[in-house]
This record gives C-alpha cells, structure tokens and sequence, in this order.
C-alpha cells in the first residue's frame, strides 16, 4: 500500500489529539488506543480519523453511508471509505476520484494494471500532492502556492487542509461573485460552520440553490437537461456543476441559458488555444474571454505597420550580435548554394543570414552579389566567414546580379533568397529531400508569411491574362488549404529553390524583365516547358517582410510593363491556363497531373488508424490513392477533436485535410469549389443519408462528379446479430431484408458502390445495385522476430468508442468469462493484453482487475505487443464488414484465433489459415486453447499461411489496381 504514514487509511491517533482536544480527557487513563473505539468515536463525533478523510463530508455526501451507518453495518463513514467507498466515492470535499483519474491516464493505467496503489487517492496522497498535480477543479496546486508568503511548501494539498479557511483564486469558483450573490452565507461563515466560501459551496447539502459562478446556472443546467435528475438524486453527482465538469464541458452543454459553448468551441483561435493546452477545456475559453473569441486574422490584417517596425527592430538587435561573432559560411562540399542580392539595408541583410545559418545545421555555400551598396553592407566581410562575395559598382539588379552568382555555384541546387526574408528551421533540409527523392521536380517554393503573422502565399497562380496571385493571401498559416504538397504555376522568388543545372540549362533569369518582377514566373514556365515540375511545400517557410527591398508604388509600374513581355513569350501556355476570378482561385491553384483525378474523401472524423471501427481502411485508401498521383481532400462530417498536427503527421503530405470544418460548413464548401472534383468519396452509409440533401442541393456546382458511395460495413448485418445475441425473438425482430431496404435507399443517390468484401456486395446486388466494386484492406507483411518460445501472451487490439460497440462486448466477455476460464489451462506467466482507442466515456475501471489482465488503452506502436503475443485473441459476438486487426495481425506474423462470425467474413480457412470457435461457447475455445498454445508447428504453419495470405491478397499494388478500376469513369 505504499507509505502509510502518507495515506488516506490509517488512523492517526497524535493528529487527533491535536485537533480534538476532547480526546485526550476520554482517552487519558489508556496507554494504547483502540483503533476500533477510535473508528466508533470518530462516527458518533463527526471526527476526521487524519486530515486527509472528511468524515462530515463523506457521511452528508452519501445517503447510502449513513443509512448503512444507522443500520449499524459501519462503524463510521471512514469505516465506509476503508472497506468499500474507496473504489468509486470522494473522501473529501477537495478531491475527486473520478477528476483524478481522467485528468492523469498514467494514474488509471497504474491502478488498472498495478496493485501499488488502492485508488487514485491514494496515489495522490503518496506522489501526486508532491508532484503538485491537481486533485479537483478547485484546488490548482500552482495558484495555491502563489498565495503563500512560505515558498518552501512540498504538498500543496496537504498544506492547504491543515489551514483550509485561506481564500485564494480559482477558474472554476468565482468567490467575489459567490459572496455578492449570497450574502446570507456569511453569519454562518463568521458561526464557523463552515472554514471558507469554497467550503460552503462544495459541503452544502441543499446544493441547487448554489452556482459557482456568472457563467454557470444551476437550477437552469438541471432543468435542462433531464437526463442529470435520478444521478443526482442517486448521489452519483453532487449537484449539476459537478456533472458539468465531468462530462458536460466535453459534451459542450448548455451551462447557462445565454452560453453557447457548442458554438464558442469552433471558433478557430479557442480551437487554437485548446489544441496547445493554453486553456484547459471551452468553459474556461468562454469565462476568460466573456464568450467573445477575438477575430484573430482580421485583427493581424490591419497591423503589418506595426509589425514591420518589430521586424525591423528584430534585424538591428541581429545585426550588432554579428558586429561581435561572425557568421560561418565556410564550406568544403555544400550541400546547397544561397544566392543573397543585396542592395543597402543592411540591418535585414544581417537578420536574413543569421535566420540562414541558423536553419540548417550542414554545410552551406553563401553567395552575397553586392549591387551597388553604399551602407554597411559595403564591409559585409566583416561580419560573415567564408562567404562568396560578388561586388557591382552600380545597381545592377536582381535579375542581372543572381545570373552572374549561379557562375559560382559549387552545389547540385540553389536557394534565391531575397534579403528581406527570415527562412526557417527545417525549410533547407525539406527541400533538399524532396529534390532527392522525386527527380521530376525541378523548383520548389514554400509558405510565405508576412511580418503580421498572415499569409502572403501558399504558392502562385497565373491566370489567362497573364497576371498572377498568391493563393491564400491574407489567410492564416494554419489554414488547411495552405498545408498540403502540390503542383503549382510558380512561387515567389524570396524564397525559391532549384537545380543548378536546371537553372543553368535554362540560362538563368530572363534579363529582359530586369529590374525585377515576372522573372521567377518566367522561370517556372521555362521550367514546366522543361518537363519538371513546380512544387509548393508548406513545410518550407520564411517570414518575408514585403516590399523591403523595393516600395509597393515602384513595384507596380515594373509589374505592368513585364506581364506583356511575359504574355507574348508564353501565349502558348497561357491559353491552357483559367480565367481570372476570385471563384477560380481553387480550380487553378494545382495543376494537374496526366491521368489525375481530384477526389474529395467525405468520413465520420479523420480517418486516424489508431481509432480502428473503419477508420484504418479509410486511412489506407486515401494513402495509396495519393501514392497513386491523386489528389486527396479530406473532408469531415464531426469536426476533429485531436490537434491538426496529429492529423497532418499521419498522413502523406499532398493529402489536403480540412480540420477545421465539418457538415455544417460543407455546403459553403462546395460552392467555393464548384467543378474542382472528379470524384465525392463518401464513406459510410450513414453519411451519405446524411448528406443525400446537401448533394441535391449543390449537384448543378458539381454536375461531372461522380459519387462513390463507400458502405464500409452493412449495419444491419451487425444489428441482427446483436438482437440474436439478446435473444430476442425472431418474430419481434425487424426482418434482415427490411433493414437492408431501409439502410440501402440512400445509395440510389450514388454512381457507384463499395463494400468492403463479397457478401456485403451479393446483398446489394440482391438490393438491385449492380455497379458495385469490392475494396478490402491493404497491408504490408512485418513479422516480428521474436521466436515462439519466448511467447507468452494473448493480445486483443481494438478500438471501443462506445460501450454499444461490437470491441466492448469483446473486451467485456474475454476478461469476465473466457479469461478466467484460460488461465486454468495456460502457463503462468501468460497474459492477456489489451489495447486500442479508447472513445471519451471508456474506461477499463469498470471491468475485471487480475493480475494477468493488462489493460493499455491507446498504443502508438503496438509491433513489440505483437512481438510479444503467441496469439492474437478475438471473441466477437456481433460484427460486419471486415475486422482489419485480424489482417494487421496476421502481417505481424502473429496467429489468430477468432470467433466463427469474424472467421466467416475473412474468408480464410479454419485450422490452416486461422483458428476460430463458436461464439458463446467458452468450452470450444477452451479446447482450442488447450490443444493450439503448446503446438509449435501448428503455430508456425498458420503463421506462415496467414503471411501468404496478406502477400497474395493484400498487397499494395493490387489495392492500388482496384482503386483505379472504381475511379474509372465507365460504369
């Protein structure tokens, strides 16, 4: 139990003593105390056993602990707490469990899976008090310590309960309200009734009366939410509010008749904020921000002056730091070459070398073409080592000074970099890889931001006409469109990367356009024309502080004059390009690849593979119909509740995920795309019911697209074996071909169908769809070395979202009725593993603690649980479509042994390929058990089948050739 002196159980008789003076007159003529007279005392006084257990607190708490009490079947409350109440009540009126356990998963997960600790109170006690965690809502460990002119205190918590009448701020218990709003409180306060308005609030047994603060109203969030009055009344909340914090933030209820949290949470900076942890969840964004979240973008909008002034103030800093340290450019064998024209301005010079240097860790050849300076950059030499320095007596410009640096280019590539632009770490190292990896790609462009924090663009556009915009101008960095990889017209010449041979090839920068402007758009064309492509990469960034090197009103008469010259060299390449209108700006800011088909992938959520149920497929499609040359949008029904950056690493990058909208906005969506897809991917078939009235709305936007409806899994499949398993009587369930006609009608909406395997597809047939395709699962065969005698365990991975889903029934009668059952006929040191998503309502507290059951939840990395397992366990009851774990196990190389239900939709054969048992027969799976777990060879047999099996069936290529044939537009 760990140390008892730091622990919520024990009785401690000195403390008692000091608190209850009383009890040395009662106790005085005794030598030893008895700890059960104590327990008797303590429940007919209301005395605390320790300053951790309220004993007031727990018996007013719950009704069921004092009718026990007066029953006489506990002693006290404390007695209560010991022998049961310390496995799901609250011992004080500061702490709860329930709050503990999912603010900190490592606790839950050691309490699951670990005896060290009875219950997260206990881990509280012991680590969590010193480690200045949280306990509730209201106590935050860090703004009680503020408070205190005692700086050296190591246990906030315990701090706080030897003196708890201390007032001191809390997000969540506004006290100045409080006291205004109640002042009736404050006689009984005074009385000593209570040690502070906090205390009042969270012992008052007639808690409706009572709201915590301006932002939450009591009596209307029980009004309004029906479902909270038998909990409450039962005693498994303490009022409404702690319902809230618990579950109602998350499930964004209404907690005052004016608040909107539902709304407030979509707000992008809220999003932003709750993303990178600034605000702990949307009631707190709501109570800081009065429910006015600030127009961020629009608000950066108006001030790049400024901005451009801090951007300046920034350079001058940089610029003395040089004065003292050079920067080292020296090099043997670059890696790329950066070509700097400079033409006074010194100050940004030096901020835009050090942003280069300190962007890239390898060697780089630095060339600065000097154009006529006549400031400080005429000694540039004092400040930057082993540069390359070319000097020009006059201005000789941009154009003329960058074609004679590229003579003294030592590396396979070159960067043009204005110097008025900051680029950023990682920007030169992502350029060079891509160089690598896909020759065909001859210049590179990235994300440029201007000094107020918004877009200047997301790569370029050209128009019929010969003019040009920046996609995305004026947009956040952040915003989907301007994060995914694609083939673009040309980018901006602050920041543009190429092959030198390419450049040299090609003669360089058109002179003709000299002083600037249209040059680096002429390039790209010449480039394309060349047969290269022209790539935009979000992950190469700079900071461009525009016009810094020229004004905007000079710019314009230089940008007039070279789009004629650039319109009659390039009237060939022009006349393929879009007309110019803001409503093309979507149609025109990709080119195309040959063969290439603009898809937009519709799905529940973002399809993580880490949340199983489907989403794993629907991951593995939009991957390969990238690899493919596709372009991919990914476009949810329920906004994302997981960072975009989780998002964007789980996928290829020239996958366009818009994480940050969901059906409401889809509509809008459309309009602003019209005639931009090939095709509408919309996976499952309750999507597209969903979004059958959207589609006949917006049809005349997208009157070519084809609608693939991807069915993924036939519910009514799942829910006729559900019933059965219920037990209910045929002739009181709905009948299998009526729930197909029902689940079905939706699809007439689409030109084509897809299920996932060949009976899904024969009841469609059977429905009368007959352009249906079959579209399993993919997967890579990577066995995991480890050998069979070094195997022990039974792994079971699956997602559960909810406690309806078909992995919950799994998990609940694999570790309630299989498992026990197993242990009888296995060795010892076997276990049972369990991992996978766990939805925001599931926890493993509920089911079945035993010494060999370990329960993980969500695992990133789950080869070494394989590599461990003999068998990959899974007894499902209830199920439809394909269970893609069974084919990630078998290319694991780990053996199964399923239900006969997922057996029968594998298709696979029963001893050589799989093991299965009949379902609710623990005696079938007990005599597999026992005759499979010591048998090497059928153990390497069925391994080497299955892995046969995914290398034939499951590969790449032929998932790749299916793809494609459903793309086709024959139907």
């Amino acid at each position: 139990m760990g140390n008892k002196k730091q622990s919520w159980e024990y009785i401690d008789f000195s403390w008692m003593k000091k608190t209850y003076p009383e009890i040395e007159e009662i106790f005085k003529d005794q030598v030893d105390s008895d700890p059960e007279e104590l327990l008797f005392l303590a429940g007919k006084c209301g005395y605390q056993p320790n300053p951790y257990f309220d004993e007031s607190y727990y018996v007013q708490r719950y009704d069921d602990v004092r009718n026990a009490i007066n029953k006489g079947e506990f002693v006290s409350g404390f007695d209560h707490y010991r022998k049961i109440g310390y496995k799901d009540r609250d011992p004080h009126w500061l702490f709860c469990e329930e709050y503990y356990l999912k603010r900190y998963s490592d606790v839950a997960r050691a309490l699951v899976n670990e005896t060290v600790f009875s219950n997260g109170y206990d881990h509280y006690i012991q680590y969590g008090d010193q480690e200045f965690r949280s306990g509730s809502w209201f106590f935050d460990p860090l703004e009680y310590l503020k408070s205190l002119a005692d700086g050296d205190v190591k246990q906030p918590f315990y701090n706080y309960i030897q003196n708890p009448k201390r007032d001191f701020d809390n997000l969540y218990f506004d006290r100045n309200w409080y006291a205004k709003t109640y002042p009736e409180i404050f006689p009984r306060l005074k009385s000593g009734k209570w040690h502070s308005l906090l205390h009042q609030y969270l012992t008052e047994t007639d808690c409706k009366k009572y709201s915590p603060s301006r932002f939450f109203s009591e009596k209307f969030y029980v009004e309004s939410n029906p479902d909270l009055v038998e909990p409450i009344k039962s005693g498994r909340f303490f009022n409404g509010y702690q319902h809230f914090l618990l579950y109602g933030i998350q499930e964004r209820r209404r907690p005052h008749p004016d608040i909107d949290l539902e709304r407030f949470y979509h707000e992008p900076y809220i999003q932003k904020l709750l993303f990178n942890g600034r605000i702990p969840n949307v009631f707190v964004g709501w109570c800081q921000f009065d429910g006015k979240g600030p127009e961020v973008d629009e608000i950066l909008e108006h001030t790049e002056v400024e901005t451009k002034f801090a951007f300046e103030k920034k350079s001058t800093s940089l610029a003395i730091n040089a004065a003292r340290s050079k920067l080292d450019f020296s090099f043997q064998h670059p890696d790329i070459s950066v070509v700097v024209v400079l033409h006074n301005n010194f100050d940004m010079t030096l901020n835009a070398l050090t942003a280069l240097r300190a962007s890239y860790r390898h060697e780089i050849q630095l060339i600065i073409a000097d154009s006529g300076s006549d400031d400080e950059t005429c000694h540039i030499e004092h400040y930057v080592h082993g540069a390359t320095i070319l000097r020009f007596e006059g201005n000789v410009a941009f154009i003329r000074a960058c074609n004679a640096a590229v003579q003294q280019v030592h590396a396979p590539y070159v960067l043009f970099l204005n110097n008025d632009t900051e680029i950023l770490l990682g920007s030169i190292e992502a350029a060079i890889n891509r160089f690598h990896r896909d020759p065909e790609v001859g210049v590179i462009g990235g994300k440029l931001i201007r000094t107020n924090g918004l877009l200047q663009e997301a790569g370029a556009i050209i128009y019929r006409d010969g003019s040009v915009a920046g996609y995305m101008r004026g947009a956040s960095p952040d915003a989907p469109e301007a994060n995914f990889v694609r083939r673009v017209d040309f980018c901006s010449g602050a920041a543009l990367f190429t092959r030198t041979e390419l450049f040299r090839k090609i003669g360089g920068f058109d002179e003709d356009y000299i002083p600037a402007y249209y040059e680096e758009t002429d390039y790209c064309v010449n480039v394309w024309k060349l047969g290269y492509d022209v790539i935009y990469d979000p992950s190469i960034t700079a900071i461009h502080y525009e016009y810094g090197s020229s004004s905007a009103k000079n710019g314009t008469g230089y940008i007039n004059r070279n789009r004629l010259i650039f319109n009659s060299k390039h009237s060939d390449f022009l006349s393929k390009k879009i007309v110019k209108s803001k409503q093309n700006n979507n149609l025109a800011r990709s080119v195309r690849k040959q063969d290439s088909k603009r898809i937009l992938f519709i799905e529940d959520r973002i399809p993580l593979k880490s949340y199983g149920s489907g989403f794993s497929r629907s991951h593995d499609i939009i991957t390969t119909m990238s690899h493919m040359g596709h372009e991919v949008t990914v476009f949810p029904v329920f906004k994302p509740v997981v960072s975009a950056n989780r998002l964007y690493n789980a996928f290829p990058d020239s996958v366009e995920i818009i994480w940050d909208r969901d059906i409401n906005g889809l509509e809008s969506f459309f309009s602003l795309r019209a005639g931009l897809y090939d095709t509408i991917w919309i996976c499952r078939t309750q999507n597209v019911r969903r979004l059958v009235p959207i589609i006949e709305k917006i049809s005349h936007l997208m009157p070519l697209a084809e609608i693939v409806a991807d069915t993924e899994a036939v519910s009514a499949v799942r829910e006729e074996q559900y019933d059965c398993l219920l037990g209910i009587p045929e002739d009181q369930r709905l009948p299998l071909a009526e729930r197909l006609r029902s689940e079905f009608e939706c699809l007439l909406i689409a030109t084509k169908i897809v299920a996932v395997n060949d009976y899904d597809a024969s009841l469609l047939k059977k429905n009368g769809f007959t352009n249906v395709s079959v579209l399993g699962h993919v997967q890579i065969p990577k066995p995991t070395p480890k050998p069979w005698d070094e195997r022990f365990d039974f792994l079971f991975v699956g997602a559960i979202h909810d406690c309806n889903s078909p992995n919950y029934d799994s998990v609940l009668w694999l570790t309630t009725v299989l498992w026990p059952e197993l242990e009888n006929v296995l060795p010892e040191n076997s276990r049972l593993v369990i991992a996978g998503h766990l939805g925001p309502g599931i926890s493993f507290s509920a089911l079945p603690q035993r010494a060999r059951i370990i329960y993980l939840g969500e695992v990133d990395d789950l080869s070494t649980l394989y590599n461990d397992a003999r068998f990959f366990i899974a007894p499902t009851r209830y199920a439809a479509g394909i269970p893609y774990k069974l084919y990630e196990s078998a290319a694991y190389g780990l053996p199964i042994i399923a239900s006969n239900i997922l057996a029968d939709q594998t298709g696979w054969n029963n001893v050589k390929d799989m093991l299965s048992f009949e379902i609710n027969n623990a005696k079938d799976l007990l005599d597999l058990v026992g005759k499979s777990y010591g048998d090497r060879t059928k153990w390497s047999d069925i391994r080497s089948n299955a892995m046969n099996k995914i290398m034939i069936n499951y590969n790449e290529n032929l998932y790749s050739i299916v793809i494609e044939k459903i793309l086709l537009r024959s139907t």
